[in-house]
């Protein structure tokens, strides 16, 4: 079982980024990935992107990191202006974060059987990046806070006797924010959704496919799996059937506290025959380490996740030094 709920911020991960990637160089930590999602607007604009996810079974954690345009920023001018909001299975409203026009802050807001709005201390800065986390928690009560750069800003509670559910969807609604009838840029990147675990100071290194390394045995090229095109697949045919490979792109920050774990993220689909479930394995010292396998959806693409918290060929913590260089996939 993984905490991860959902990883990334590429268009094969979020609906509506198509064409938005930058590698501006403030878009992104580049010790960390190699683009970021670049939104231009003005006030009186509104183009929004979404992720969902499964519901967590705890508190749902949202981490992302946020540069406001480098003018206006803390200008909101716009009665209509929301940053995000959060949807449940039955895509029900349960949580915001809304600029007013009173205060020009990020206020939380829990959306239970009354709206509860909090106060709020937090102003956007103009070009500054910053790391906002949301904390979303439902049962008797919804409560909401909101977090930039590991201080509290801003919380919410509303009771919720009506039985909302659980958080499922988070659309970033870029409505109306930053006032200023002129163009302006502000970037999202390396969004990360988890369950019951904080996203406060917790970062994701994503590298990717790089060549084909001990197994080979599913049809299709090593290109399929890096491209960003979700139409090109690798393809099994039986159960058992692995691929293999070395990896790329960034390595991370170059001093840590810790590393608190290894996860593979998958985008697959069960096919008509064939295996119907996948897992991502570690391949260390010449030895195999293969997660549970997920079973998959038929309709369309999954996310599926394998996470190691420790290393599975000594269960020591990881270290920079003992990441795995080769992973791969098992069909199942």
């Amino acid at each position: 079982m993984t905490h991860i709920l959902h990883l990334g911020h590429q268009p094969t991960d979020i609906s509506g980024v198509a064409g938005l990637l930058s590698t501006d160089a403030v878009a992104f930590d580049a010790t960390l990935d190699v683009n970021g999602i670049r939104f231009n607007g003005s006030r009186t604009l509104s183009s929004p992107f979404s992720v969902g996810f499964p519901a967590p079974l705890g508190d749902m954690w949202l981490g992302v990191r946020y540069v406001p345009p480098s003018a206006d920023a803390h200008v909101i001018a716009e009665s209509g202006a929301s940053f995000l909001e959060v949807f449940d299975a039955q895509n029900v409203k349960i949580a915001q974060v809304r600029p007013l026009t009173s205060t020009s802050r990020y206020h939380a807001e829990a959306h239970g059987d009354t709206l509860a709005q909090g106060s709020s201390s937090y102003l956007a800065p103009s070009g500054q990046p910053q790391w906002v986390d949301l904390r979303v928690t439902v049962g008797a009560d919804i409560a909401v806070a909101f977090f930039v750069d590991g201080v509290l800003h801003s919380t919410a509670v509303a009771a919720n006797t009506s039985g909302k559910g659980k958080p499922a969807r988070v659309v970033f609604s870029n409505a109306h924010l930053h006032g200023s009838f002129s163009t302006r840029s502000w970037y999202y990147a390396h969004l990360a959704v988890l369950d019951g675990v904080s996203t406060i100071g917790r970062r994701f290194v994503r590298r990717r496919p790089a060549a084909i390394a001990s197994f080979d045995q599913m049809a299709g090229s090593i290109e399929a799996l890096n491209d960003g095109d979700i139409a090109s697949r690798v393809v099994s045919s039986t159960v058992g059937q692995r691929m293999s490979f070395s990896l790329t792109g960034p390595t991370g920050p170059a001093s840590v506290s810790a590393v608190a774990g290894v996860h593979i993220k998958q985008v697959a689909q069960a096919g008509t025959s064939g295996p119907d479930a996948l897992a991502g394995f570690l391949r260390i010292g010449g030895i195999s380490y293969d997660a549970t396998p997920v079973s998959l959806p038929l309709l369309a693409p999954g996310a599926v996740y394998s996470s190691w918290a420790l290393n599975p060929a000594n269960a020591s913590p990881w270290i920079s030094a003992s990441l795995p260089v080769e992973v791969g996939s098992v069909s199942a």
